[in-house]
């Protein structure tokens, strides 16, 4: 395990942390409590079914409604105060809950107000900047660095650097052509932008440093209609994901991707080579930044950790149905799982351990999933506007236990409230789960189809298919060495191994049809002077096509108007005499031939 700096453990005389608190909102109210399993005299506000956010210290409550947005304190669960902006689709925090922003429709009145986005005093309700957001794709449009000393702000064809001195006007902007997606490092040192490729243009991907926004990386590359851009926690490396809508190869219909390590100051780029075909699932950093995982291929994909330093992988989860990666708040448990089109399965990780502590599944197929401040449990909600029916969310603890199930009519959003850092120690796992045998909680997941048997042992069909994906994989620890061309080392060393082996096959093979030959009568090989001639008619037959096609172009350009022609039309219509001279010495050397 690389090594991570935890936070210091509460001392036993520490005071007691607070329960967990809900957020649960139906058709028509929004409640904040800490029963998960009903609470008849929790505080409610009326809401739309647009999401309720928290802020990062868990002290505010932003409820967007039908005619404004409510914020309510938390400590007391009291309205502190109103937002006149009806119809809000988007809201959230930055980083030290300093600004809230918020984002709807574009309407008539934008042009007396400033804009469809606002950004607002999160104490105070007052309007610190407005401006205009067409598209809802680029939200937010506004990133803040954690410490918040600065912002960027992505519009057409450039990027925009505010500073908290003064948040209203810019200080400094770069020009980007077609810039499509940006991200903001934590550290707020660098800034990521990325241009699609169109009009046989490659795509680009710049990175800048802040506040001088200077150019420490650039990288031109093809196939990238969208850009993903994740940062790990200390703004040193990003990963780069790079994507098209459509497989030219046709291995798979959701599209092509290809991903890259990059370091900030531009010193390294790692483009990960991965030994099975399919597409990337899901990446995630570790809390802390030491470490990321990758979830990738067809199901069942694997699952793989690497080391950010020289980009080695280290450890293999296996392979199984998930394509969804969930790190715990404090960074000790990973959850690997497969939600949305695929079974609902969970496994639970020791990441300290790198041991499996629970599995489980939710087969009711949550669209939301996320940990708890406290690391100890883990809620997955089954809401509108995906599914209309069995909509409700279970919370499951860290080892896949079920802890609670609760069903609600129409039910639009199920989370947790954030809590400051520090606010839960950082427990490992409890000493009665520690003896206890994975194989416990497999059964957690249904047994197998059943196979008659006059199809046992077959391959192939649907249901096959089905069984394939369900099968997973062990862990594997792997002791590489190497820094950044192990990827690489490994795929020559396969190839090579494949070719060895197929060189021998040829050589056995080359013997028996060596010992066949012998008896057979030995067919008189072919003049050099007919293979002279067949080849030497091949390549006069062609450049006979290509004239002519230039001579037909030639035609249709005479019957326009030469000021209409370019410089390309122009000089092939010069050269046509040339063109048909060359063409009648080929055809008369052709007739030669014949």
């Amino acid at each position: 395990r690389p090594s991570v700096t935890h936070p210091t453990p509460m001392s036993k005389n520490a005071e007691t942390p607070p329960p967990l608190r809900y957020l649960i909102k139906d058709k028509e109210t929004v409640s904040i409590t800490t029963k998960p399993n009903g609470d008849p005299d929790a505080p409610s506000w009326p809401c739309s079914e647009y999401p309720t956010v928290s802020s990062h210290d868990g002290s505010l409550v932003a409820i967007p409604g039908a005619t404004s947005v409510i914020v309510v304190s938390t400590a007391d669960c009291k309205k502190i105060y109103e937002l006149n902006e009806p119809s809000v689709r988007r809201a959230m925090f930055s980083p030290k809950d300093t600004y809230l922003i918020t984002w709807r429709n574009r309407q008539k009145e934008d042009e007396k107000t400033g804009g469809n986005v606002a950004i607002f005093n999160a104490k105070t309700g007052e309007v610190v900047r407005r401006f205009s957001q067409r598209n809802i794709e680029r939200w937010p449009s506004v990133q803040w660095s954690n410490d918040e000393k600065y912002a960027v702000q992505m519009v057409t064809n450039q990027l925009r650097l505010y500073t908290d001195e003064n948040p209203t006007r810019f200080v400094k902007k770069i020009d980007q052509a077609k810039v499509g997606n940006f991200a903001v490092a934590p550290s707020g040192a660098y800034v990521v932008a990325g241009s699609p490729e169109g009009g046989g243009q490659p795509g680009c991907v710049c990175v800048y440093s802040l506040p001088d926004m200077k150019v420490t990386l650039s990288r031109s590359m093809f196939k990238c209609e969208e850009f993903d851009f994740n940062w790990d926690p200390t703004g040193r490396y990003v990963l780069l994901q790079a994507s098209v809508v459509s497989d030219q190869s046709g291995d798979s219909y959701y599209g092509e991707s290809h991903s890259y390590l990059v370091h900030a100051n531009g010193t390294f780029t790692q483009r990960l080579i991965f030994q099975n075909k399919g597409p990337i699932q899901d990446m995630a950093w570790e809390p802390e930044g030491k470490c990321f995982v990758i979830i990738q291929g067809h199901m069942p994909a694997l699952a793989s950790l690497y080391l950010p330093e020289g980009c080695v992988k280290k450890f293999e989860f296996g392979r199984a149905s998930w394509n969804r990666i969930r790190w715990s708040p404090h960074g000790r448990f990973l959850l690997l799982g497969g939600f949305e089109s695929l079974s609902g399965q969970m496994h639970f990780w020791d990441a300290y351990k790198r041991k499996k502590c629970g599995v489980a599944q939710d087969n009711s197929a949550p669209k939301y999933f996320e940990w708890a401040p406290d690391s100890r449990r883990f809620i997955t909600a089954t809401i509108r506007p995906l599914r209309t029916v069995d909509n409700g969310f279970k919370v499951w603890s860290y080892a896949g236990e079920l802890k609670c199930t609760r069903k609600i009519d129409h039910l639009y959003q199920a989370s947790f409230v954030n809590a400051p850092p520090g606010t839960y120690e950082n427990k490992p796992q409890s000493p009665r789960l520690k003896g206890r045998k994975l194989q416990d909680l497999a059964s957690a997941i249904p047994a197998k189809a059943y196979v008659p048997p006059s199809l046992r042992g077959r391959t192939g069909g649907l249901s096959a298919q089905l069984r394939k994906e369900r099968q997973a994989s062990g862990p594997t620890h792997l002791q590489q060495t190497g820094g950044k061309n192990v990827n690489k080392n490994r795929l020559k060393r396969e190839r090579r191994r494949q070719r060895k082996a197929q060189e021998a096959a040829a050589a056995v093979a080359g013997k028996k049809v060596e010992n066949e030959t012998k008896k057979a009568p030995t067919p008189e090989p072919k003049k050099e002077e007919d293979k002279k001639e067949v080849s030497e008619k091949e390549v006069i037959t062609k450049k006979i096509r290509g004239l002519k096609k230039k001579l037909k172009q030639i035609s249709q350009l005479e019957s326009k108007d030469k000021s209409a022609l370019n410089e390309d039309q122009i000089k092939k219509l010069n050269n046509k005499a040339n063109f048909e001279k060359d063409l009648a010495t080929y055809e008369k050397r052709l007739a030669e031939l014949a």
